[in-house]
């Protein structure tokens, strides 16, 4: 039986997401096998241990890349997040020796359906991603500025499908670290903004359902339910729901998943919302506009 390949990329820190992610994709694709790649840092001979058990009680196989972050330090680092751990996200083309499709998924995310037509389509480029439409609107100048292209064309890196068979347009690694240390101050969004300065002008647009962002992007956003049922892979990438303060789109199915893992495997970082604490987030969002 062939298995589809995804990589997650995390630390010590990020276990308990990571298990939620991942059991929400092998819920939802029971009848697929996955390799399931981790790029990480951090962890304990007794975590990796944990994590093979759970991954292959699904049928699946599990493959572990300790990897080394010193070759990013200086650069900024995720707000609340003292590591430089997403950059590994670099390091997927040369740490995975296979030539096949390679789907990359952020911690914050919930496979809420079936991805199988991910891996079937055909793509003429290495790179496929869904286009962030946030930064996109807000953020023009800075788009240019990453892409040198006047087009909105900038995509979230948050779901990446990488085709490894292809080598037509791959940046390697060593020209992609060149370009973030010397432009480390414009680094925004962090390895996204890396893989749209080089990928912005070559990769395949994914449909939306497939990277569909909770947080509201207007007032309309609100009440307006367009594309929300639809959506396959929900990412929450800004506010998070494990978090108190989360004011966001599809907190009942992030709930869901983590109390449905937890009966398989022990998870325990999900905190109970509070009122103030929205408030506090609505208000501090509302005077940076």
């Amino acid at each position: 039986m062939k298995h589809n390949n995804v990589v997650f990329v995390f630390d010590g820190k990020y276990i308990g997401q990571f298990k939620v992610t991942c059991y929400s994709l092998l819920y939802n694709n029971s009848h697929t096998s996955f390799n399931i790649h981790i790029l990480y840092s951090g962890l304990t001979d007794d975590e990796i241990l944990d994590i093979t058990d759970f991954i292959t009680k699904y049928g699946s196989v599990p493959f572990f890349y300790k990897t080394d972050i010193s070759m990013f330090a200086g650069l900024p680092k995720m707000p609340n997040d003292d590591s430089y751990s997403t950059y590994k996200k670099l390091l997927i083309p040369e740490l995975l020796k296979i030539s096949d499709k390679v789907l990359y998924l952020d911690c914050d995310i919930i496979v809420n359906g079936e991805i199988s037509e991910l891996f079937n389509n055909e793509s003429p480029t290495f790179l496929s991603a869904a286009k962030d439409i946030r930064v996109n609107l807000k953020r023009k100048e800075h788009v240019k500025e990453i892409t040198g292209n006047k087009k909105n064309v900038y995509f979230n890196a948050g779901v990446m499908l990488f085709d490894l068979a292809k080598s037509n347009g791959k940046v390697s690694k060593d020209k992609a670290c060149t370009y973030m240390v010397e432009n480390a101050q414009k680094l925004r969004f962090h390895d996204q903004d890396m893989f749209n300065h080089f990928y912005s002008d070559n990769y395949t647009m994914l449909d939306g359902k497939y990277n569909y962002m909770t947080t509201f992007s207007s007032v309309k956003d609100i009440f307006c339910s367009r594309n929300k049922k639809n959506a396959v892979i929900l990412h929450y990438a800004n506010w998070k729901p494990w978090n108190e303060n989360y004011i966001g789109k599809f907190y009942g199915v992030y709930k869901k998943y983590y109390k449905m893992c937890s009966k398989e495997k022990n998870v325990n970082f999900m905190k109970k919302r509070k009122f103030s604490a929205q408030l506090k987030l609505i208000f501090s969002y509302l005077r940076r506009r």
